[in-house]
């Protein structure tokens, strides 16, 4: 069944030029399942890297894919990680490639015969977009060559042509993959908006879903009830209609600490790596206006990838008392002081070890809001209050980001039902000629375990 995240996912399959161009000759996956080498197969026994990457694999009415385009969709696929843990046999692993792949082709032979072509100005869009994606390929390659190259940027493309080259490829064949790839991925994202504009959700519809949430949602966990608000902040599910516990949000500037390892792998944390960092942060603090001015500073010095997440930025990571285990070591002892005014944790009978609580040292801001520095094993953090969460029927107002989330939802289940019927009609529709043959002879999956 077709959704509108797995049609998401296809559209991501699309050949993107950043991918390093010699990353696929002669790609040899390991599949981890050595039950299942004695009944699949064989592979061809041919060298992959003679076999060109622009052969046409997969050929529909409007669209071709090639053996480059399968490629990318096999590095990026949800199945590989699946191939590798055991959990799929080679053959499952191909076929689920194909599948997802025919799929996409469906949606794009459909677009067009809609009538969904791409503006000038979108055309235009895609050869910017390679023209910047293929200057930070070229950059990644500078970096290999020797400092006493002159003219670095020639010798860096001349390289990039020759992993081309060695691939079946050449530069303006490479390019026009690109380009063609982009184009059917702005075709299939132009017709899916036009698919959900014709999905409607009334307030009966609503309403019937916040009954149902409610109930169910105010039996959750706080564990729970903050994986779902985690899954929105990430852009995966809706925001929770019921809140279990009185909690608080907060967000945080986090120093990592430089690392080094022994021969044996053993890491040791420098705590004193992030020295001058901190006391730049700590001399500016007091010059501080308010939250927003901390989150200026964050913008700056911050290292943890959440804080540039918009809507954890916005919402903050939630504390609770039952959360402890959640975070990095006194995270969560330093949130709570800081918003309680004095804590400590409860002593758990059945834990291995009693629960840290480290060092605090607290600071101010100029409009009087405190910040707590706490040290965990892997870095300095410096902790800021953002809202409270009150236990119980969560407020919105109709056309708000959360009641938006909630619609989205029951749009999306809605989808799902008009995705499943139209790829059937697709199906019906469109031929799609595969040359698996080709597939597994370029891309050869060695069943036993390194």
């Amino acid at each position: 069944m077709l959704n509108k995240k797995s049609l998401f996912g296809l559209i991501a399959l699309t050949l993107i030029v950043i991918m390093a161009a010699g990353m696929l000759s002669g790609c040899k996956l390991d599949g981890g399942n050595q039950e299942s080498a004695a009944t699949e197969p064989p592979v061809p026994t041919v060298d992959p890297a003679e076999i060109a990457s622009t052969k046409v694999v997969m050929s529909s009415k409007h669209f071709d894919l090639t053996l480059y385009d399968v490629g990318q969709a096999i590095q990026n696929g949800q199945y590989y990680l699946r191939l590798m843990y055991g959990l799929i046999t080679a053959e499952q692993f191909y076929d689920s490639v194909i599948k997802d792949l025919s799929s996409y082709l469906y949606i794009v032979n459909a677009a067009v015969d809609d009538g969904f072509e791409l503006t000038q100005d979108e055309l235009d869009e895609i050869d910017r977009t390679i023209a910047d994606q293929l200057e930070q390929v070229l950059l990644k390659y500078e970096e290999d060559v020797a400092e006493d190259v002159e003219d670095k940027r020639a010798q860096a493309k001349a390289n990039l042509e020759a992993d081309l080259a060695s691939d079946g490829l050449d530069f303006d064949s490479f390019i026009q993959l690109a380009t063609n790839n982009m184009r059917m991925s702005k075709i299939a994202s132009k017709y899916y908006e036009h698919i959900n504009d014709t999905v409607e959700v009334t307030d009966q519809e609503i309403g019937d879903y916040l009954f149902t949430n409610r109930a169910e949602d105010s039996k959750a966990t706080v564990s729970e009830f903050v994986s779902k608000f985690s899954e929105y902040c990430n852009g995966n599910g809706a925001y929770p209609t019921y809140i279990v516990a009185d909690c608080f949000s907060v967000n945080h500037i986090a120093l990592m600490y430089e690392t080094e390892s022994d021969d044996e792998g053993n890491v040791t944390y420098l705590t004193e790596s992030r020295a001058d960092d901190e006391f730049k942060i700590e001399q500016r603090l007091d010059e501080i206006e308010d939250f927003d001015g901390f989150m200026a500073l964050e913008e700056e010095y911050g290292e943890d990838p959440g804080m540039d997440n918009e809507l954890n930025r916005e919402n903050g990571y939630i504390i609770h008392p039952d959360l402890i285990s959640e975070y990095y070591d006194g995270f969560v002892y330093a949130a709570m002081n800081l918003h309680e005014g004095e804590w400590e944790p409860e002593a758990d009978p059945d834990a291995e070890t009693p629960p840290s609580k480290p060092a605090l040292e607290f600071f101010k801001l100029k409009d009087g809001t405190k910040v707590v520095k706490v040290r965990t094993q892997p870095g300095v953090h410096y902790i800021i209050v953002n809202k409270e969460f009150k236990k119980g029927v969560v407020e919105y107002e109709k056309g708000d980001a959360v009641w938006t989330s909630w619609k989205n939802s029951i749009a999306e289940k809605k989808l799902d039902s008009v995705y499943e019927e139209l790829m059937a009609t697709w199906k019906e529709k469109y031929e799609i000629a595969v040359d698996a043959d080709s597939i597994k002879a370029k891309f050869p999956i060695d069943s036993e375990k390194k």
